[in-house]
């Protein structure tokens, strides 16, 4: 495509060393423009395909069918909070009720440039990564979700708010018997292993990759 125009801001999907320091991926992702009079609309070039599918372990097909579903709903190929959270919605069997909460936190895991939208390429990554790479990547994304400053550490407070969002993401019904300021406290007391009042990534992943009682309920990529 030897006329085409680099899209240079668009799905810097690589996890590399980003701000909040996701180091999955080396280099971003660049589309291709189809018409420079409708910048909007993208397509993948082979060599995107063969990237994307190295990265998530999609097939081009599946890369296709997720590239048409995304830009049908999106032409101008990028999602917001409220577009993230109906379009998120479609890869979880919970009610909207329970995902509601959950998905604004999510969102800033997928959105890893932190520019406020989330690209096709951040949303193929992270959805394959949460939903199907393994243990250490999926906690590692998960960090993202309890980080609400994107400073790289957690503290008490910003574990409670994303807790209150999986217990309703969990069905929790009697919030009473361990309520979600308690389980803060409590979590991050196991985290917190230099005491020093907040949690690197390091300590996040390493404790819950050996304690699965908390891992279960902390975690929003089982």
């Amino acid at each position: 495509m030897g006329n085409t125009k680099s899209a240079s801001n668009m799905s810097q999907c690589a996890i590399k060393n980003r701000r909040r320091s996701q180091k999955s991926v080396s280099e971003p992702i660049t589309l291709t423009v189809v018409d420079e009079e409708q910048p909007s609309r993208w397509q993948l070039s082979e060599r995107d395909l063969a990237f994307l599918s190295t990265q998530t372990g999609f097939s081009s097909e599946e890369i296709l069918r997720w590239h048409k579903k995304f830009f049908h709903d999106n032409p101008d190929g990028r999602l917001d909070r409220v577009a993230f959270r109906q379009f998120y919605r479609l890869l979880r069997n919970e009610t909207p009720e329970r995902l509601n909460d959950m998905c604004d936190h999510i969102f800033r895991a997928f959105d890893v440039d932190g520019n406020g939208y989330v690209e096709f390429g951040e949303f193929l990554l992270g959805f394959a990564i949460s939903s199907h790479g393994d243990l250490r990547s999926r906690l590692n994304y998960a960090f993202e979700c309890y980080d609400l400053d994107s400073n790289g550490y957690l503290t008490e407070d910003e574990i409670e708010p994303v807790l209150r969002a999986m217990y309703t993401l969990l069905g929790i019904k009697h919030v009473q018997d361990y309520p979600p300021e308690k389980f803060a406290k409590d979590l991050m007391k196991k985290l917190d292993i230099s005491q020093d009042g907040r949690v690197t990534k390091d300590e996040f992943i390493h404790f819950l990759m050996k304690d699965d009682i908390y891992r279960n309920t902390v975690n929003p990529f089982q």
